[in-house]
């Protein structure tokens, strides 16, 4: 990256952020990320096997509805946690349904594919490799796109500039310039304006991501599980003056995201306006976003709980000052009238 920007002069902070995540030789995710209580960061499936058995039981209620094979795809697979626990629970829970299902993982990383292949699942390496209206069932991604590469933005007097990532010696360093014409455009479109000196992100891939996945969706539903805001809400100058980007490493969240790129994990927040009108543009009606852990109550959860241990690890999962307001819930459907 240092010799790229010596080369070239200063990138956006999403070529940064693509790099150190999903360079296919030193990125994060392909080296094999960190996940899981001893790791950088936890994820819902990791918490409690519950997570996925209360899923497993929504999608069963939507596959009785649904005639002929069905298939549940998970985007954005990692090695397969989440995926062998629905499998799992689908199998012990709702067995006619299981016998008619496909599962399929989809995975960039060629490291977790490697891992994903010990499952009974198909497995793919891009969105591209999912075909257009091939998939009756659900499409489910649990926090995929707040991994996505970000931009970073700054409100200036002159309008909006961009935060691009320069060299000085060794050291990766903030440079400003001016932003796309865009981009301005694009915040103005959900009534937000960054304030002078407010910084914020911009996801240049999300909505060209869910236009795909929502493109393959036939009859079924795409479920979105992640960290994420309503646009007013997430670009607000006094509740986020200075963005959500945010570093992850050895259970912590804090720190410089320049520091030994592709050893630490790197996220920031969704916005959830983006991904509905993505998905709505494309015929698909929505539900939500909901918070996680009325989502979760709701689909009977604790009922999958078998001692106070694994009670309070399902707590974490719905917990108001926690997960369970912290992570949303997006339901988009197409061909299937009834709410999830």
């Amino acid at each position: 990256m240092r010799d790229r920007i010596r080369r070239e002069g200063p990138i956006s902070f999403a070529d940064f952020m693509e790099m150190a995540l999903y360079d296919p030789e030193s990125g994060y995710y392909a080296t094999g990320a960190r996940i899981g209580e001893r790791g950088d960061f936890v994820t819902s499936p990791w918490i409690s096997p519950a997570f996925a058995a209360a899923i497993a039981r929504r999608f069963a209620k939507d596959g009785e509805k649904l005639q002929g094979k069905l298939d549940f795809v998970e985007v954005g697979a990692g090695e397969g946690k989440f995926l062998a626990d629905f499998a799992h629970a689908l199998a012990r829970d709702h067995p006619a349904v299981a016998s008619r299902t496909r599962l399929t993982a989809v995975e960039r990383s060629a490291a977790a594919r490697r891992e994903l292949a010990k499952i009974p699942a198909s497995v793919r390496a891009t969105a591209e490799d999912v075909s257009e209206r091939s998939i009756v069932g659900w499409i489910f991604a649990n926090e995929l796109y707040d991994a996505l590469p970000v931009a970073r933005i700054r409100g200036a007097e002159e309008g909006l500039e961009e935060l691009r990532v320069g060299v000085e010696g060794d050291r990766f360093v903030w440079t400003a310039a001016a932003a796309p014409a865009g981009w301005r455009d694009r915040l103005a479109r959900s009534g937000v304006s960054l304030a002078h000196g407010q910084i914020g992100e911009i996801r240049p891939g999300a909505a060209d991501l869910h236009r795909r996945l929502a493109r393959a969706l036939d009859r079924g539903r795409l479920v979105v599980f992640d960290y994420g805001h309503r646009a007013r809400t997430l670009y607000h100058p006094l509740a986020r003056p200075a963005g959500t980007l945010a570093v992850h490493r050895a259970g912590r969240r804090g720190g410089d995201p320049f520091e030994e790129p592709g050893e630490q994990d790197l996220t920031a927040h969704v916005d959830w306006d983006e991904l509905v009108a993505a998905g709505e543009d494309e015929g698909l009606e929505s539900e939500g976003p909901v918070r996680q852990g009325r989502f979760l109550a709701e689909s009977g959860i604790f009922d999958f709980v078998s001692d106070d241990a694994e009670k309070w690890r399902v707590y974490r999962l719905v917990d108001p000052a926690g997960m369970g307001d912290e992570i949303s819930v997006l339901v988009q459907s197409r061909g299937i009238r009834d709410r999830v």
